[in-house]
């Protein structure tokens, strides 16, 4: 294997892609060649891991959706308010945007206006240790209010209740999206409860 290949992937968990060889200057190839070699796993188009170490379903998932951002029950976990890993992945994607592949991956995808779609982004680190798009906590919170689709009652529960507990946790935010999303009253009553 490349020295250069096997540094990156070192620093990197354990994974590459054909876009961090064309950075490092070597060319994409190289990592087919690994691949049919047994010394690299495709995992997903462009996307290699070694394969002596767990990969990372949701930094691939990323990778192959990048439009797209972990939403509800996924982003609870991702921000470790909820206990369970949902079996199913949900992404937020722009209205229009449809990729053909998403069918043949475990993901819930939903689309919205592309104001609503770019509204609370941030990064934090999967359970693989890469770093993946999802919405911050009072983002969340009100997408699993909303009427259409909403998380189940036990999920909500322990999702409000670890928000409560959070040293840092910004009102003034999870108010303006409870307005803006058209979930205040349900906010508050949760909120009134617990705060």
């Amino acid at each position: 294997m490349s020295d250069l290949i096997e540094s990156f992937m070192k620093q990197n968990n354990g994974q590459v892609t054909t876009a961090d060889a064309r950075k490092l200057g070597v060319n994409p190839h190289l990592l087919i060649d690994l691949a049919n070699r047994g010394k690299l796993e495709r995992v997903g188009r462009g996307v290699y891991i070694d394969p002596a170490i767990f990969e990372d379903d949701m930094y691939i998932l990323q990778y192959r959706f990048s439009k797209g951002v972990y939403c509800k029950d996924t982003a609870l976990f991702l921000h470790h308010m909820i206990d369970r890993t949902p079996d199913r992945y949900q992404m937020n994607f722009p209205r229009g945007y449809n990729p053909s592949s998403i069918g043949e991956f475990p993901v819930r995808a939903y689309r919205q206006k592309s104001e609503w779609h770019e509204l609370g982004i941030e990064e934090v680190l999967s359970p693989g240790q890469h770093k993946v798009r999802v919405y911050n906590v009072e983002r969340t919170l009100c997408d699993i209010l909303r009427t259409r689709d909403s998380s189940d009652s036990e999920t909500i529960r322990q999702a409000m209740l670890s928000y409560s507990q959070l040293k840092q946790k910004d009102i003034g935010r999870l108010v303006r999206y409870a307005n803006l999303f058209k979930v205040r009253e349900k906010i508050n009553n949760y909120m009134e409860v617990l705060l």
